[in-house]
């Protein structure tokens, strides 16, 4: 029982560096710049590796049967890919990808294409890619396997919680933001008022003429002065989340938060 689930443990490791491999390599082709896909920061992608444990457990005992298979693989994925593309939306409030402009989609998580694919990929699986993964990890002695193990799932729960503690930044940084643009808009609103209570008088009198030079310059030394350090401040946090956003935009090309939107809108803005 212990030694089956070191095997367990060692395809998971072993199928969520190949996804994170192959899916990298497409986007990396696709995209024509290197890519770091997936949700991590390391060369790992856990929801290949999970698919492939779903797979292997439930299709173990299909081997025989080709169609049976594909079914299985094109149902039992599908509804794994549907779970996860939900959780993802629920705990991050971003929808990491989106099939909603494929046929015979599923609110955009899943669609009968990518079903397809995952029912042959069932096949793929289970006749040419498993066989000689199971065969390669069988000849490494089990405490090497453990050892292996253990050193990876400290690296990936390393990984993980920095990556999710850059998500939560990312929100805080996103409202951060949103407070600092929304002063600047307010005290600039401030300064426009009170420009034009200053100017008032002086376009009623005989120095008319030079009104709308000597307001644009007051606007001037008034907004350098009091919004320089505001300024700045949402320079500073504007680089880093745009750097995050990149990186995300580059592992998930079809992602979707309300959050990103509405900050990337509202830089073009300010």
């Amino acid at each position: 029982m212990l030694k089956e689930l070191v095997y367990l443990i060692s395809y998971f490791f072993v199928y969520s560096f190949i996804g994170w491999l192959l899916e990298s390599i497409y986007k990396t082709i696709l995209q024509k710049k290197v890519v770091n896909s997936g949700f991590l920061l390391g060369p790992f992608c856990p929801i290949y590796g999970f698919g492939a444990l779903i797979m292997y457990l439930s299709l173990r005992n299909l081997t025989n049967n080709i169609f049976v298979l594909f079914l299985f693989g094109l149902i039992v994925l599908s509804i794994f890919e549907y779970i996860v593309g939900v959780f993802l939306e629920v705990v991050f409030k971003t929808k990491y990808w989106d099939y909603s402009k494929n046929k015979f989609n599923i609110q955009g998580r899943v669609c009968l294409k990518n079903s397809i694919y995952w029912g042959i990929l069932g096949i793929i699986f289970m006749k040419m890619i498993h066989p000689k993964v199971e065969k390669l990890v069988n000849v490494i002695p089990i405490i090497y396997l453990v050892i292996g193990i253990v050193v990876l799932m400290t690296i990936i729960f390393v990984d993980t919680i920095g990556t999710v503690i850059k998500l939560v930044n990312i929100n805080k940084r996103l409202r951060k933001w949103s407070e600092i643009t929304e002063n600047i808009r307010s005290k600039i609103d401030a300064i426009n008022l009170r420009n034009a209570i200053q100017f008032e008088n002086i376009k009623n009198s005989r120095f008319e003429h030079n009104f709308k030079l000597m307001k644009r310059i007051g606007e001037t030394k008034n907004r350098n002065e009091l919004l320089g350090s505001l300024k700045e401040e949402q320079q500073r946090l504007q680089e880093k989340i745009t750097r995050r956003i990149e990186r995300l935009k580059k592992a998930f090309p079809t992602m979707q938060s309300d959050k990103l939107l509405k900050f990337l809108n509202n830089m073009k803005k300010s």
